[in-house]
């Protein structure tokens, strides 16, 4: 097993922990597999048994020494496999795959992950939902790709009684005076960080001002995009980009063409910059999420240069720092008052996310016996955006897998409209940098009710 930091929380996994009670809505992230042959409930039931022994199924639990940081432990899943009766119609998918990412799997719950699978077009289609603050997409990846973990080692007896937590009580604060000397310096001769950390101590919020809306949460509308990996890489040159900030202004341009700016001259485009080192990294989220600044005005679809290196040039300047205001070590030595008002506004204060998930690990393709079809991956927000608490109005996500990209979109149907009118808006969008977008499960999306037959739970 990883070593005590990597099961320490960070910033990030305690900022999602909150979303729920701060912001109305918890995010979950859903990979999705199309198996040329239907996948059986022991096939399902052996890959829940091997996950259930990974780093997915495990609880925050709080720290014995004030001052240290929560720490991950191993529990059981609740949530038992589902196996869908009947085959899936074309008009249903949607609503099933909906029906699966809205199961509750609230913060202090025994239902850690849900696995479910349903006969689709004469194979099988399957969804494991995960919400975020349990892991990232990467981190489920890692999961999915491990082979079945060993036993866990036994905790030596100065651990069971706090004695892990003082040494990292002790290490943080170490940390906190190394990096808060550098960092104070920095603020000294940097006018506008100061003013942001001097902001939001008095209780400013980081972030923009939400637009105005409702107090109801806004589930987004879903559609699930097949183009071909070679033509978006020559499209994405042809234009003076590369794969990623073609798919950045693909999310750019859904905003400018269905989100009022209200006079904004930019836009934020929400970029996941993934932190997870090599292979025995178990931090649950590693990652931060960096605003990219736009311009805003017309969707435009030529030179990708200025996005490029834009991109590149935030990445480069961000890092583990970017999560809070203030040097990480330092934050999570604050009061709770004053920790909740340093933390950086964080994925739901942008306009659109964009996340790009990179090439698809060999060990995801094959799952419960099969080698898939094909993989997808969504982040969607349950049960939903809160317009008045949250910026965020639409969520994409990118997946190479191999022959081709896989791109899901979500937006707030008060803006994009039903499934069906996303569809037609994205796919329109993908024509204009010559990209032949296909939907990636039968048929273009209609919107429905889910199907309501009674599953097996195995």
């Amino acid at each position: 097993m990883p070593g005590a930091p990597t099961y320490r929380l960070n910033p990030t996994d305690e900022m999602l922990f909150q979303a729920g009670e701060r912001l109305g809505s918890s995010r979950i992230v859903q990979v999705l597999w199309r198996f040329p042959a239907e996948v059986s409930g022991s096939a399902l039931r052996a890959e829940w048994d091997r996950l259930d022994l990974g780093l997915l199924s495990r609880k925050a639990v709080p720290a014995r020494v004030p001052g240290a940081r929560r720490r991950w432990v191993h529990a059981h899943n609740a949530e038992e496999p589902v196996t869908h009766p009947r085959p899936l119609a074309d008009a249903d998918v949607m609503d099933w795959i909906d029906a699966q990412a809205r199961v509750p799997l609230p913060a202090g719950s025994d239902a850690l992950w849900r696995l479910a699978a349903a006969p689709y077009r004469g194979g099988g289609l399957v969804s494991l939902t995960v919400p975020h603050f349990r892991s990232d997409g990467l981190g489920i990846f890692n999961a999915l790709a491990a082979p079945p973990p060993g036993p866990a080692p036994r905790s030596s007896p100065a651990a069971r009684l706090g004695g892990g937590d003082v040494g990292d009580v002790l290490g943080l604060a170490v940390r906190a005076a190394v990096e808060s000397t550098r960092w104070s310096a920095g603020l000294l001769a940097d006018g506008s960080a100061r003013a942001r950390v001097m902001s939001a101590l008095r209780g400013g919020s980081p972030a923009p001002p939400c637009p105005a809306g409702g107090a109801e949460p806004r589930y987004f509308a879903t559609t699930i995009l097949a183009m071909d990996a070679g033509e978006w890489q020559e499209r994405a040159h042809a234009h003076g980009g590369t794969v990623n900030s073609l798919f950045v202004e693909i999310a750019a341009n859904l905003v400018r063409a269905r989100v009022p700016l209200r006079g904004r001259s930019s836009i934020d485009i929400g970029i996941p910059m993934s932190l997870r080192g090599p292979d025995g990294d178990g931090r649950a989220n590693a990652l931060v999420v960096v605003p990219l600044s736009v311009p805003a005005g017309e969707p435009g679809h030529g030179d990708l240069t200025r996005t490029r290196r834009d991109t590149r040039t935030l990445l480069q300047g961000s890092g583990e720092r970017s999560a809070t205001l203030v040097p990480e070590p330092l934050w999570h030595l604050l009061p709770g008052r004053y920790a909740d008002r340093l933390k950086a506004p964080g994925a739901q204060q942008t306009d659109a996310v964009a996340s790009n998930f990179g090439r698809a690990p060999e060990g995801v393709a094959r799952f419960a016996g099969q080698r898939a079809d094909g993989v997808a991956l969504r982040t969607v927000n349950v049960p939903g955006i809160v317009p008045g608490k949250a910026r965020l109005r639409a969520s994409l996500c990118l997946l190479d897998t191999g022959g081709q990209m896989i791109m899901t979109a979500t937006g707030m149907p008060d803006r994009f409209g039903d499934a069906a009118s996303l569809h037609r808006l994205v796919t329109d969008e993908c024509a204009r940098w010559g990209l032949r977008a296909e939907p990636w499960l039968g048929g273009v999306p209609t919107g429905g009710r889910a199907p309501r037959e009674k599953e097996d739970r195995r």
